[in-house]
């Protein structure tokens, strides 16, 4: 019965990350393709610049609230569009299931810092920025020996308005496997 209530969860992830790279793609292809789209026009370096300042900022804020504990204000900077994804914990998530796992995790959270190693940044065009950055985590559960590791967190922000808005994110640990084992020692 497990077994066959975990292959039915894959199929949904699966479909849900079918439907997303989808729609991504979707959205990808106007952006790139559509004449009377302003994102065909060649942006200078002064314009490309000011887009990677504005969306950056916007990371640094999602970044700046987790390591202050304020885990589910970094996420007002993420998409409510039902066309949005994020994977987290190695599934991907609308917001309101994010929202849920953090408030569970966060709950537990005693202490936490990230710090941005490196910032690799594509503006695919003046309404959609990608960001792909290596992070030192140092992470502290209540009753956990405190662990430090290197995360990914890959994302694409999308301006609605005058809002940058991150509609797809990824997490991933460097280490998956030391991570889980670090996060089972008790202090």
């Amino acid at each position: 019965m497990f077994k066959q209530v975990n292959t039915i969860k894959h199929l949904q992830n699966f479909l849900r990350l079918t439907t997303f790279i989808k729609n991504l793609t979707n959205k990808l292809k106007l952006f790139m393709t559509e004449p009377s789209n302003k994102t065909t026009q060649l942006i200078n370096d002064k314009e490309r610049q000011g887009i990677i300042d504005d969306a950056s900022l916007v990371v640094n804020q999602i970044f700046e609230a987790s390591n202050n504990k304020h885990f589910l204000q970094g996420l007002d900077y993420y998409s409510t569009d039902k066309d949005a994804y994020f994977v987290s914990g190695g599934a991907i998530k609308t917001l309101e299931q994010l929202k849920s796992s953090y408030a569970i995790a966060g709950a537990s959270v005693e202490d936490l810092h990230n710090d941005i190693l490196e910032w690799n940044i594509k503006v695919l065009s003046p309404e959609l920025v990608s960001f792909t950055l290596p992070v030192q985590l140092r992470l502290k559960f209540k009753g956990i020996k405190e662990y430090t590791g290197q995360i990914f967190w890959s994302a694409v922000l999308q301006k609605v308005g005058e809002q940058w808005l991150v509609v797809q994110s990824h997490e991933s640990w460097l280490d998956a496997v030391e991570m889980a084992q670090a996060l089972t020692v008790k202090e």
